[in-house]
């Protein structure tokens, strides 16, 4: 069996539609733009962020659909408090909507239906120096101690160009379906609370430094090759450390390319790192069955139901 339509079968059925999801999204954010354009008293800029803006984005399992969305003010950073310019915004929105929430790394406003999240909306608030253009993310919760506020160093906006420079083409398609099917593999894996899962930021920083495009003798590609090469290169970037409850533990670093240049696993614990690494063998086992056996069934358990069974 040519597994490469089921593939694309597969990725239609789990991206974002323009004309459906990413619109639908594209209204929230824009009646949220409103609301801050009629309630800040001072201007800013604003720009789309995260996998919305990296088409990249998939249809929740689990969660509510969301989108990201940089909110940029031309201040002096260190004439502000991080915590008080965040207030700005939260101020302009609350009441925007029954539910918004302050978050360490931004504001989020959620729409509802019958008291459940259907989608959200992530605000960034950032600071951008007149001079140098550099920007600085506003860090810290509302009530939070004086040494957990911060301006963090953040150049999201180099790492989504560097993301769409990495490949173009038919390449950078092929770059994009594969994030999107490793999205989709941590959705139905891992639970979404906490840190218990890889970020789909981390993801994406994982295949922008290992991906490689997988091309057939007839000019075509194959989405198989191309994602059991990126999981195999994940699963060799763990290296064992120690862990006084644990014993050895295999844990994976990668550097996020960009400003904050932090490591993008960090947050995850040993024990969530210990489970991660179990879960990239177990989905490099089913891979490397499919494509021995040219058979969908290890796929489904890979990728849930919405992997086309013929």
């Amino acid at each position: 069996m040519d597994l490469q339509p089921l593939f694309r079968r597969f990725h239609d059925a789990i991206h974002l539609k323009q004309y459906g999801e990413n619109a639908e999204l594209r209204e929230k954010r824009d009646r949220v733009l409103r609301r801050l354009h009629e309630n800040l008293k001072i201007s800013f800029e604003w720009f789309n962020q995260g996998s919305y803006e990296m088409g990249t984005g998939i249809k929740p399992i689990k969660e509510d659909y969301d989108i990201d969305i940089g909110i940029v003010f031309t201040i002096d950073h260190a004439r502000y408090d991080p915590v008080e310019v965040k207030r700005w915004v939260y101020k302009a929105v609350e009441g925007h909507t029954k539910l918004v929430k302050w978050r360490r790394p931004c504001i989020t406003v959620y729409y509802q239906h019958e008291r459940e999240p259907i989608y959200h909306v992530d605000l960034a608030i950032l600071a951008k120096d007149q001079t140098s253009g550099r920007m600085r993310l506003a860090i810290g919760k509302e009530y939070s101690a004086l040494n957990e506020r911060e301006w963090q160093e953040d150049d999201r906006q180099g790492f989504m160009k560097a993301v769409e420079q990495r490949l173009t083409g038919e390449d950078g398609f092929q770059l994009r379906r594969v994030i999107r099917y490793l999205k989709r593999w941590k959705d139905v894996h891992f639970s979404s609370e906490g840190h218990a899962a890889p970020t789909g930021l981390a993801l994406t920083a994982a295949a922008h430094r290992w991906f490689q495009p997988a091309r057939t003798y007839d000019s075509g590609y194959s989405d198989l090759a191309a994602t059991i090469s990126l999981v195999q290169s994940i699963g060799q970037g763990f290296r064992p450390t120690w862990d006084p409850t644990l014993g050895t533990v295999q844990r994976l670093s990668l550097q996020f390319p960009n400003a904050p240049y932090d490591d993008v696993f960090a947050k995850m614990s040993n024990q969530q790192m210990k489970e991660f690494y179990e879960r990239v063998e177990k989905l490099l086992g089913w891979l490397d069955h499919a494509r021995r056996q040219q058979t969908p069934d290890m796929l489904r358990h890979a990728f849930g139901t919405d992997f086309p069974q013929q």
